[in-house]
């Protein structure tokens, strides 16, 4: 049985899955790919603060660790861009799998 709070997670998560999608299409058409890449930290501040009061301290500072303090540096940064969005999509995919099968982390 998933309670009301699962429920409403998985439903921000999906939401903000959508989100990055809409987001990294209008980067991508950006004519500065370092605005584009200002407009994905932005979001990724905005996810980790929705996760705060849902997911566990370690998980925090996990997904905190690999969305906000690591920086990637492929060259070009469309790329790079490309790299960290598909990244933060699977780690929220993994995330609502995680939830399913054995709750929030």
């Amino acid at each position: 049985m998933m309670t009301d709070q699962t429920s409403e997670l998985l439903a921000y998560i999906q939401s903000q899955i959508e989100e990055i999608t809409t987001i990294h299409a209008q980067a991508e058409k950006a004519l500065n790919a370092v605005q584009g890449k200002d407009h994905v930290t932005k979001w990724k501040r905005k996810v980790v603060n929705g996760l705060e009061p849902y997911v566990s301290q370690a998980y925090l500072q996990h997904i905190t660790k690999e969305w906000l303090e690591t920086t990637y540096f492929v060259g070009d940064v469309f790329d790079e861009l490309a790299d960290e969005v598909d990244m933060c999509r699977r780690h929220l995919k993994k995330l609502v799998k995680d939830i399913q099968t054995t709750g929030i982390p």
